[in-house]
């Protein structure tokens, strides 16, 4: 794991290291949910040796959202949530684009400590840095094993800066960030009054996939892809750069 996601995770179990569980959790206890001997696991399991699949069972059973308990209990999982994250191990069920919906439900910016919303900015900052680096492809075909939508999708869905976001990755080094926005321009879709990301776990926020489609097609981005190209040698990543730039 890269040295910088190393610090920012142990950075976020100091600042949330305050917080502690009582003896049982707000979930859900319905067949389709977690089942008390799980929520019991997951009570008396050390934090950093919380396995992905259980804390998935948390992620999926925990519906309700108060600024009081829920919020405490949310605040302690969190650095474990960053970790699993940060070793693809995600604790969810479905993958990693809303893993963390329940911390968007925190309305954390406005609520939280400062300290704790700059180390959940730092973590965002981190991964995705790492996640551009990910240029390992398919089998077959032309594209990329690792979907940088996910990592788009995860900081939007979580209440994330998408605004940074995007900021840092336009600082980012190439080929491998134009690599990942060619790859990302596949799911934008233009209509004929907006343009945006498409992706089902967006469908609630429409703002934030209209800055990214839109963002995702500006004309120095199509440059950047361009002089990418000219800059690998890999014929399948001069592919998805050359797909990117006819989307455009």
């Amino acid at each position: 794991m890269p040295s910088e996601l190393t610090v920012a995770i142990e950075e976020a179990y100091r600042v949330f290291g305050a917080y502690r569980l009582g003896h049982h959790l707000i979930v859900c206890h319905c067949r389709c949910c977690m089942t008390e001997e799980e929520e019991r696991q997951l009570v008396n399991t050390p934090l950093r040796s919380i396995p992905a699949d259980l804390l998935a069972e948390y992620t999926n059973s925990a519906h309700d959202y108060d600024d009081d308990r829920v919020a405490r209990e949310l605040r302690y999982f969190l650095p474990r949530y960053f970790e699993l994250i940060a070793a693809h191990d995600y604790p969810d069920h479905i993958g990693l684009d809303i893993c963390l919906r329940r911390l968007g439900q925190a309305d954390y910016r406005n609520k939280w400590r400062r300290a704790e919303v700059e180390s959940i900015d730092r973590f965002f900052d981190a991964f995705l840095k790492h996640s551009l680096t990910r240029l390992d492809l398919e089998p077959v075909g032309y594209r990329l094993a690792f979907n940088i939508r996910s990592v788009v999708t995860l900081a939007v869905t979580a209440g994330g800066d998408i605004d940074r976001l995007l900021h840092n990755w336009a600082g980012a080094e190439d080929p491998a960030a134009a690599i990942h926005m060619a790859a990302l321009r596949e799911y934008v879709i233009e209509e004929r009054d907006k343009t945006y990301l498409h992706s089902a776990c967006l469908e609630s926020h429409e703002e934030a996939a209209k800055t990214v489609g839109e963002w995702l097609l500006q004309p120095n981005l199509t440059a950047r892809i361009e002089a990418a190209f000219f800059g690998v040698g890999d014929p399948r990543l001069q592919e998805i750069l050359s797909n990117g730039m006819r989307t455009a």
